[in-house]
Parts: structure tokens; sequence; C-alpha cells
């Protein structure tokens, strides 16, 4: 017997046993982790600890806050959504815009496009030439097409600008009060400033506007069969004055004739 099993077997512990006594503690086992653990939060300081507790506080009261404009933004009217929905509405406008869109029982089935032509004036003496039907809504698709960081603004303006129009007119077209006419002009201005990107629109001496509508045609798995072709809603002429132009055709307008006025003997 060598003397180191003696030394051993006098102490009356299994090596396995001696061994993990004398780990230093954290080191063996979940119960060793969390020690770790307990120690490495103890060893904050006093202003570190109230600083992660005013955190997590702050953080709590504006959960409980966003929850309870979430719920005053989508409940039915009462007395306290009534009182505050100024406060509301500023809150959930437009980061937390809620709307069933995606669980709608009865989505959008056909698609709108917003058209436009203009009578173009050439020159003294000549008739004024009538440009070709021009998609204003393919052109805002295509803007945002392919976009990594689309914006969806100018879309909606024009979307939005033909619902005021068509909510503000009867089924004969005539304006219904004072919004008519004011949807009107917001629309036809709309348009005008869409063509101002592709021609002078200090020519354009009137503006036609039309409505596409497109059913959205079915899914495969469905036994539907109807007219997917587009109908049109034209609205009459509008004639163009130098306040439905945009600022910067206005200017551009003003100072050619006051060039033209100077020029004259």
């Amino acid at each position: 017997m060598l003397p180191s099993d003696t030394a051993a077997g006098a102490s009356g512990e299994p090596d396995g046993e001696r061994a993990s006594a004398g780990a230093p503690p954290g080191e063996n086992g979940p119960a060793g982790e969390e020690s770790l653990e307990s120690v490495r939060l103890g060893s904050l300081s006093l202003p570190a600890r109230s600083l992660v507790a005013v955190a997590v506080g702050g953080l709590a009261v504006y959960l409980c806050w966003h929850l309870a404009m979430v719920f005053l933004f989508v409940a039915p009217s009462n007395t306290v959504r009534e009182e505050h929905w100024g406060t509301v509405r500023g809150y959930m406008y437009p980061e937390f815009e809620q709307n069933w869109k995606l669980f709608a029982p009865n989505p959008l089935q056909r698609d709108t496009a917003v058209h436009v032509r203009a009578e173009i004036r050439e020159g003294e003496g000549r008739s004024p030439v009538t440009t070709e039907w021009i998609d204003l809504t393919a052109w805002e698709v295509e803007r945002i097409r392919h976009h990594p960081l689309p914006s969806h603004s100018n879309q909606n303006m024009l979307r939005r600008a033909w619902d005021f129009y068509d909510k503000s007119h009867n089924d004969e077209g005539e304006p219904i009060g004072m919004r008519g006419e004011v949807s009107a002009s917001y629309l036809h201005r709309i348009a005008l400033e869409r063509l101002s990107d592709r021609l002078d629109v200090t020519t354009v001496e009137r503006v036609q506007l039309r409505i596409s509508h497109t059913r959205v045609p079915a899914p495969s798995w469905r036994q539907e069969d109807f007219d997917t072709d587009p109908s049109y809603q034209e609205l009459g002429w509008w004639t163009v004055t130098s306040e439905d132009l945009p600022a910067d055709a206005r200017t551009r307008s003003r100072a050619a004739a006051d060039t033209d006025q100077e020029a004259r003997p």
C-alpha cells in the first residue's frame, strides 16, 4: 500500500467528494451559477440599482398608458372616450393606427384608378391639343415599386381626394354644398400637380378626370366568373386658372405674363 492511499483512506471521504468540496463556489452545478448571478447583481452600486428600478418602472407605466390608449381607441363610444378623444387620437395617429383591413369580412373587390387628360395651348391662333388619358394612379404605383423604403403618401393623397369628391357629390355629379366645391377644386389641383412632373402646366387650359373601376379576378380555387373589364366614370372639363397651378408653376406663369406685358409697345 502506498502512503498516498493510506492518507486517502484515513480521511474517510471519497476522492470525488473531496474534490467537490475544495472547488470554488459557482464552478459546479446550477446552484453555483445562481450564486454567481446573485453576486453580480449585488455588486451594482445603489445609484445603478436605482436607475434600473426607474427604467423598469417607467417602461411598465408606458405599457399601461399604451394599452389604455389602444383600448379607448377601439372601444365603443363612451364618456371617457369622448372626453379624451383628442388625446387618444393624437397618440394613435399615424404610428399606431388600428384598422381591420386584414380581417375585413368584405374586403375591397375592385381597383380604382384616377386618369387625367389636358387641353394644351400650343400657341396663339392655334387650336388646343388634347392629350391622351394619363393614369395617375399607375404613376404613383410605379414610383414605389421595388423601392426599399416606399412612401405611400402621394398615393393615399390621390385616393382620399377622390373619396372626398365622391362623398360630397350626388349621383348626378352635382356638388353637395360647399364641401362639393372644395373637393372638386382639391382633386383637380392634385391632378395638375402630378402633371407638372411631365409637362408645362402653365400651357394647360382645361383638364378632365375619369375614374376607372376594375373588378379583382377571383382566385383560381373559386368557381366565379364575372366581368373584369374596367368601367369608367368621366367628370366634366375643368377650366384651369392661375390659382389652380402649383406654386412654382404659378410663379413662372406670372413672370411670363409680366415679361409679355413689358415687351408690348
